[in-house]
């Protein structure tokens, strides 16, 4: 597989209000090989994200990922008697502009002190990248330093992350299928009685290649954008044996694949895809089912079956107008369908903010970046 030249982080430790903050700084060096540098600290930082409930966007190997696609990596851990917070913030450069970004984060296990200390030093590595702006995607109500206009925090964007997810409940396989909705139980049951076979598949350049079809397929079909070959070769090398690829069979024809990974106790669902012709019913409800039970096996308790989109009103119409915007509207509604169905639980996750550096550039990235334009605010 592609080994790119890569960085090194380096940590360095910054004093403030009685703690400890650990700074984990971008280095270059071109002869090391992905995982092997910064182990000591990897480790040291994604055991303390676990003991907080922090999220795999906010783990270490995620930050090693994102950093071969475009993004530079800094990590900021404070800790002290009054409690931990952590933050691994992405920045990237488009158009000569900085943009920094903390997915499914800040950590913070301590209170009003900690969130404060952890911003400053988020803003004192803004300032020295030269941010135009730090986009915030939560996966927890912030604290009360991190919200307000007062704070100088306002709307953000809405597109960088799904503003729900489906998580269930690993528990025995009988429980598991119990709680599902009739119909997802009795697809995977069909499944099962007509042969469809669930791969394990070893993660070799003609596997991707096969799930990459697949997910070109549905992502021609359902009119979405997806990343490059490489970026899922990436994921899953990166990963290693914390990720699984998953393809499902019928008659001897490769139907679904999924792409699932773990961190701490949950599994989650990262990428999936699917043929346009040769489906078989319950195909896909068995992938995740066999990735559900993948995940338990390694110790995880619950599983995140991915993003889905709100829940939309049933509006009526006598045109016959079938555009693309409509087909669109039911594929998404058709997912969300189709994850509700496994018997979790609807996860919401709270309103992206962004903190404005620079507001007049601000403006102009959201002019010329559609993913970057804000959401209404939230009532």
């Amino acid at each position: 597989m592609r080994i790119p030249s890569r960085g090194y982080l380096a940590a360095r430790s910054i004093g403030g209000r009685g703690s400890t903050a650990t700074m984990y700084e971008e280095g270059r060096i071109s002869t090391m090989k992905p995982c092997e540098y910064s182990h000591h600290e990897g480790v040291g930082w994604d055991a303390a994200l676990q003991r907080s409930g922090g999220d795999l966007l906010q783990s270490w190997r995620w930050g090693d990922f994102k950093q071969r696609h475009g993004w530079s990596v800094e990590r900021i851990h404070t800790s002290g008697l009054a409690g931990e917070g952590m933050a691994q913030v992405l920045f990237r450069h488009r158009r000569g502009l900085v943009l920094a970004y903390v997915p499914r984060g800040p950590i913070i296990s301590g209170g009003d002190d900690v969130a404060a200390e952890l911003l400053e030093s988020i803003d004192k590595l803004c300032v020295r990248h030269r941010s135009v702006v730090l986009v915030v995607k939560p996966d927890r109500p912030l604290p009360s330093a991190w919200s307000g206009t007062a704070n100088g925090f306002a709307s953000g964007p809405a597109s960088f992350q799904a503003s729900q997810t489906v998580k269930v409940q690993l528990i025995p396989d009988d429980d598991l299928l119990a709680q599902m909705r009739k119909d997802t139980g009795h697809n995977i049951s069909h499944a099962q009685r007509n042969g469809i076979a669930v791969e394990h598949t070893a993660v070799e350049p003609a596997a991707i290649q096969l799930f990459y079809r697949l997910l070109q397929e549905t992502a021609q079909r359902n009119g979405f954008r997806i990343h490059p070959y490489a970026y899922y070769e990436d994921f899953l090398q990166v990963f290693e044996d914390d990720a699984i690829l998953l393809f499902s069979r019928t008659d001897g024809v490769v139907t679904t694949g999924l792409i699932a990974a773990r961190f701490g106790s949950e599994g989650r669902s990262m990428y999936a895809g699917s043929a346009t012709g040769d489906r078989a019913r319950g195909d896909t409800a068995l992938l995740r089912f066999e990735a559900m039970r993948w995940a338990r096996d390694r110790g995880c308790t619950v599983f995140d079956l991915g993003g889905i989109a709100p829940a939309s009103p049933l509006i009526a119409s006598d045109d016959g107008r079938d555009d693309a915007s409509d087909r669109h509207r039911s594929s998404l509604d058709g997912v969300r369908q189709f994850k509700v169905g496994f018997g979790g639980e609807i996860v919401t996750y709270p309103p992206t903010v962004e903190r404005r550096y620079r507001p007049g550039l601000a403006w102009l990235v959201r002019q010329f970046h559609s993913r970057f334009r804000t959401s209404p605010p939230q009532e």
